[in-house]
């Protein structure tokens, strides 16, 4: 029996042929799974297992896991084979910074925004409420990273689009490390409100506002558990650990996450 795989290609006798690449189509497997947790940080990645449950050749799984590594989502251990990464407090660090001044950077450029760009982080946004409506978890880390991806692409701006790329696959991470500590404390819905009201503010034209409602977005509830070592921590990370657990353990009970 043939399956269907829109515009990815299909699967023929076990294995997936078609127009797209299979590099590519195991690329994207990959990356869903690291963002959602399937592959969990730290997890060693079985080729035959995981090429033969994809469905694609270990050749292919090999290249997708080389891409992978250039985006500091899968690590290549000499004779133990890849892992995938396992984030540090100087990682989470790093990458948040990072992101917090691109995102700020889009939205200077990028706000006010209309036509197409605009329209990304509209559905973007509906996707968000969708999944909200039907209580599904496991899409919040990849609407979280679709969400700001828009956002950042509101810009215009290939090269800010192509930095924020190179930390995706961390943030996304970080994304769902941060929703499965706030769970209890925030509804998806109203997770999903919370990002309507920076679609709202975009509508509006006011990038101040904008960065204002995102600053107020609490996004380091994960620094509370025990989710990444501090070993060999700069005091600049473990500074900004501790002004944004302090944050935290202020936060209300209705406290958000990104």
């Amino acid at each position: 029996m043939q399956r269907i795989t829109r515009g990815r290609g299909r699967r023929e006798g076990g294995l997936i042929d078609g127009p797209e690449s299979v590099t590519a189509i195991a690329t994207s497997e990959l990356c869903d799974r690291i963002i959602d947790g399937r592959l969990a940080m730290g997890a060693h990645v079985t080729e035959h297992a995981l090429a033969a449950e994809i469905g694609v050749g270990r050749q292919s799984l090999r290249e997708a896991l080389r891409a992978l590594e250039s985006r500091r989502a899968i690590v290549h251990v000499p004779r133990a084979g890849s892992r995938v990464v396992q984030l540090t407090l100087q990682d989470a660090f790093q990458v948040t910074t990072v992101r917090e001044q691109l995102e700020a950077l889009a939205v200077q450029q990028g706000v006010p925004a209309n036509g197409e760009r605009f329209e990304r982080l509209r559905t973007a946004m509906d996707a968000m409420e969708r999944h909200a409506r039907s209580g599904d978890e496991t899409r919040a880390p990849h609407d979280g990273l679709q969400f700001h991806t828009a956002l950042v692409n509101l810009a215009g701006n290939d090269h800010l689009n192509a930095a924020y790329a190179a930390i995706a696959l961390p943030v996304a991470i970080l994304m769902r490390l941060n929703r499965q500590a706030q769970a209890g404390a925030e509804s998806l819905l109203d997770r999903a409100a919370r990002h309507r009201r920076v679609v709202d503010l975009v509508a509006e034209g006011h990038p101040d506002a904008v960065l204002a409602e995102l600053r107020a977005h609490h996004t380091a509830a994960y620094l509370l558990g025990d989710h990444l070592s501090a070993h060999d921590a700069s005091d600049d990370a473990l500074a900004w650990a501790g002004r944004l657990g302090r944050l935290e353990q202020g936060s209300s009970p209705d406290g958000s996450a990104p």
